[in-house]
């Protein structure tokens, strides 16, 4: 880099070490001439202001590009206030999801960039450098994927070996879920394969592993998944007889290291478009290795519809069956909770049926007001009460009120803890399995929790085995020995006996742990 060129810096604040910004990647790789000069700052959302400041300040730039989303608004925001108090000559740009839409400045940045960047925001940059006058608000519009530099040479070796890499063969999506900002396209503009055919062997070369595609529709045209799915295929890592290695784990880690040299890729797909074509491509990659999530959010007819996201229950239930029967992919589904019409009764019911279904895990997410989201027009006719800081959560509706849905929100994070951690696969069989619905069941059991613990986090796991372990036996009535050995099989799924959680330690002999270490490599 020439030190006597004004210095360009793109910053963020990431949620974890392991996600990498993508976005920041894609704009350091567009900046053309500018790009000898641009750097890239990444910080974690837990950082502490005046050491994010004094970081940036240290790189002495002239132009500070910060990338907001819905995690990091806020914390970004105050760290911009101190710069402009404490480094009023840098030129502070902000974009990224949380103002693609915005109507007004942000008043801790001197100009907003609406849109995506890739073209935009070297544009921008020359202007300011140039001293020409560049309003407030600036509309980026939608770059030309055909033309666009690809990033993916900026993730390091560090990067592959350490964090999730995160790629993308298209933006956009045809579909209209009013709660999701890509209603506003109903459009997917693709990158050309070749390059990134080439771009991803170079990523595999270099070690990576880990491929998240934040796509968001896969499988919306099936000759182009399935070659993608061909692709990967021909690169899978094999052993000696030609198999295809599969991962340690089964759930998804940070670290690319943690999969040996099986790789992993994740995809977002449309849950009722599955073909014979499709499945049989699926069907060829080892347990673990391709985790899929589909987007179901409700199983209520009515309130699909009300939503742009029409509900098409039994194609989404012979497509998980037909995954489960024919396939080994790991089905991650997703549902949410306060949408516009829909009470906890009908969310109950829609809880109960994707269950049956099967999918591995069921992520119950939080309705959120997105900036520029088309959900907002129902906020009257539903009462719907959003809250005003980011993550702009949903409060109450006309149909749940705000205990209930205080409530609900505890449920959604107690499910995150103790079935979606893949923890106590067993044992939350047995919580569940109690009286005609799983949900009322899960409901109970929060109840109990939220009583016993008065907090929804910071809950170590030799605790959260304690408490199952206690519930299993006060509220289910099992003897002690054999909810402690239903435990003590879910905790050597993934745990090493070693560090056997101390509360089991009482009921099991040594004779039973070798027993269940046995059953498990059957």
């Amino acid at each position: 880099m020439n030190h006597n060129q004004p210095k360009i810096l793109l910053a963020v604040l990431n949620a974890r070490y392991s996600h990498p910004s993508l976005g920041l990647r894609c704009l350091l790789a567009n900046m053309g001439s500018l790009q000898e000069q641009t750097s890239i700052a990444e910080f974690l959302i837990g950082d502490a202001i005046e050491d994010v400041v004094e970081q940036i300040l240290a790189q002495s730039p002239a132009i500070l590009g910060f990338s907001l989303s819905i995690w990091n608004v806020v914390k970004s925001r105050q760290i911009m206030a101190v710069i402009r108090q404490v480094a009023p000559e840098i030129r502070i740009i902000v974009g990224g999801p949380e103002v693609r839409w915005a109507k007004e400045p942000v008043k801790e940045a001197h100009h907003l960039l609406r849109g995506e960047g890739e073209e935009a925001f070297p544009t921008l940059c020359h202007q300011i450098l140039q001293g020409q006058d560049v309003p407030a608000v600036v509309d980026g519009g939608l770059p030309n994927l055909k033309t666009a530099v690809l990033p993916y040479d900026l993730y390091s070796d560090k990067d592959l070996e350490q964090r999730i890499t995160y790629v993308e063969t298209s933006r956009g999506c045809p579909f209209g879920c009013e709660f999701c900002l890509s209603s506003r396209e109903r459009k997917v503009r693709t990158y050309p394969r070749q390059a990134l055919e080439e771009a991803f062997d170079n990523l595999i070369r270099r070690g990576c592993r880990t491929f998240k595609f934040i796509d968001r529709t896969f499988n919306i045209h099936e000759d182009s998944s399935i070659a993608w799915l061909d692709f990967f295929y021909e690169r899978w890592p094999k052993d000696d007889k030609g198999h295809l290695i599969g991962p340690d784990v089964i759930r998804q880690p940070g670290r690319s290291a943690q999969r040996n040299e099986s790789l992993f890729l994740h995809f977002e797909v449309v849950p009722e478009r599955f073909g014979p074509r499709f499945l049989k491509s699926l069907s060829r990659f080892p347990s673990g290795g391709i985790q899929l999530e589909m987007g179901v959010q409700s199983l209520a007819p009515e309130v699909g519809e009300r939503i742009g996201r029409p509900v098409h229950q039994k194609e989404i239930a012979e497509s998980i069956q037909s995954l489960k029967s024919q396939t080994t992919v790991h089905i991650h589904a997703d549902l949410i909770i306060g949408l516009p019409g829909e009470d906890e009764q009908s969310f109950a019911r829609g809880f109960d049926k994707l269950r049956e279904m099967g999918p591995d895990e069921i992520q119950l997410g939080i309705l959120k007001r997105l900036p520029g989201a088309p959900i907002d027009r129902h906020t009257e006719k539903f009462a719907m009460k959003y809250n005003q800081e980011p993550p702009y959560d949903v409060l109450a509706t006309s149909c749940i009120d705000f205990v209930q849905m205080q409530r609900l929100k505890r449920i959604a994070r107690y499910h995150e803890i103790f079935c979606n951690s893949g923890r106590f696969v067993q044992g939350m069989e047995h919580i569940m399995a109690e009286g005609d619905s799983a949900f009322l069941a899960l409901k109970k059991f929060s109840q109990w929790l939220w009583e016993k613990m008065g907090r929804a986090h910071a809950i170590g796991q030799p605790r959260q085995f304690a408490l199952v372990l206690e519930y299993l036996q006060d509220h289910l009535n099992m003897d002690a020995e054999h909810a402690a050995t239903v435990l003590a099989e879910d905790f050597l799924r993934n745990g090493h006996p070693r560090y056997l959680p101390e509360c089991l330690r009482p009921y099991l002999s040594k004779d039973d742990l070798e027993k269940l270490l046995q059953k498990k490599t059957v």
